[in-house]
């Protein structure tokens, strides 16, 4: 316990100079960071990958996606990726009796979607006013769903939700990890409207879309969850990393997110929270 106390305080710490920096080209970097490790663990952890030449290249291209959009070099993203994805079948033609197409398709997959689903939250700084709320709200659905589902299926926990894939989460869980999330959106909202109000700006929510939004993005962060799980129960691994003592790796952490971020960006398209 005190492990999992100290490793999230230090997250927590890490997590705020992050945001302090959101309008600044750092956080790309704190992204990116994030980005490459979860794709090392995915990669690495699992055993998918095993050629450090492919590992590498995969790594590196997940530390560059999230300068595509800030970066002003026009088709930077095609120059890259093309690279990259040369790379991969270079060594595959290489190493063929070694390296399967397999590895070489999970590669380019996982160090595209990753990254990009990380990326949703620089897209939210750069494309909208209120992007540094929108990532909180990210956060806090992947984040307060998690626990709320955990403390809700502690206490009134009797149906298994899905025993082959994660055996310890619960209906009863599920339920209030949407309820409390659901819930607390607009509370958040509230907050964030005070906030703005002290400094002398005015903000005006759709409290509806808040709502559907809370909805929305918890459910996603369930399921991206289990999407994790899945992946764990099917290469026999308890965690995808250590880097986090007491937690796991970072995929162990951010695997809602994955689903969240993404879910919460395209949902902002059509049902925006601020009018």
């Amino acid at each position: 316990m005190k492990q999992r106390i100290i490793s999230a305080v230090v997250a927590l710490a890490l997590l705020a100079v992050a945001l302090i920096c959101y309008n600044t080209i750092v956080f790309n970097f704190f992204i990116a960071f994030i980005g490459a490790i979860a794709v090392f663990e995915l990669l690495h952890a699992t055993g998918y990958v095993k050629n450090p030449v492919v590992l590498g290249a995969s790594c590196l291209y997940a530390l560059v996606v999230p300068f595509f959009e800030t970066l002003d070099i026009k088709n930077l993203h095609v120059y890259v990726t093309v690279g990259y994805f040369t790379i991969l079948f270079a060594v595959l033609l290489k190493c063929h009796e070694k390296v399967k197409f397999e590895s070489i398709a999970i590669s380019f997959f996982i160090s595209l979607v990753v990254p990009v689903a990380f990326s949703m939250t620089i897209l939210m700084r750069d494309y909208h006013e209120h992007g540094i709320f929108y990532t909180f709200l990210v956060c806090a659905a992947a984040w307060l769903t998690d626990s709320a589902a955990y403390f809700a299926g502690r206490a009134f926990g009797k149906h298994k939700m899905a025993p082959l894939i994660s055996p310890h989460k619960t209906v009863e869980g599920a339920i209030g990890g949407l309820l409390v999330t659901t819930i607390c959106y607009p509370l958040f909202c509230l907050g964030y409207q005070a906030i703005l109000g002290n400094l002398g700006l005015t903000v005006h929510f759709n409290w509806l879309s808040v709502t559907a939004m809370g909805l929305f993005c918890s459910a996603a962060g369930m399921v991206g969850d289990l999407l994790a799980s899945v992946i764990k129960r099917q290469t026999g691994i308890k965690d995808y990393g250590n880097i986090m003592p007491g937690h796991g790796g970072i995929m162990d952490r951010f695997d809602s997110f994955l689903l969240v971020a993404p879910t919460f960006y395209l949902l902002i398209q059509v049902l925006p929270v601020i009018s």
